[in-house]
């Protein structure tokens, strides 16, 4: 497998970046795509006034759609299916043999929640940090293939 396609995905619940290389460690990384979901990021939105909600603060369930913490959990959740649909899109065009994915542990979670069993069996490893912001350059070096 050392021509394997690899495919490595760093992000966090707003932004994500997908590389490609070879399954050798010392191979160069190319970008394939960014991805941005403002709606993640869009903290005065969560955290503007909301109606009276008669169950907002109670034991009642959880945090609404219309209540910052369920509206942000929502968006999380929309962009981990969205990066996931991009996955398995790669996995029907035989894009990629391996994925790695580096991600914040919350966020890495709910990315493994949405994963297809097809593409969840091509992990070859996940790391519970987040480097969305390390430039690509030296993401090799924080980002283990082997």
């Amino acid at each position: 497998m050392a021509d394997a396609k690899l495919w490595i995905l760093v992000g966090n619940a707003s932004r994500a970046r997908l590389f490609a290389t070879d399954a050798k460690a010392e191979a160069d990384w190319s970008l394939v795509e960014e991805f941005h979901h403002d709606e993640s990021r869009a903290k005065s939105e969560f955290l503007r006034d909301q109606p009276d909600n008669p169950n907002a603060g109670t034991l009642h369930g959880p945090p609404g759609e219309n209540e910052p913490q369920g509206r942000r959990e929502l968006e999380h959740e929309r962009f981990a299916r969205e990066l996931s649909g991009v996955l398995d899109r790669g996995h029907d065009r035989h894009a990629f043999d391996k994925l790695v994915i580096a991600a914040p542990p919350e966020f890495l979670g709910r990315l493994r929640k949405a994963l297809s069993t097809r593409v969840r069996q091509r992990v070859l490893l996940d790391v519970g940090s987040d480097y969305s912001t390390v430039p690509a350059r030296d993401l090799p070096e924080r980002v283990p293939l082997l």
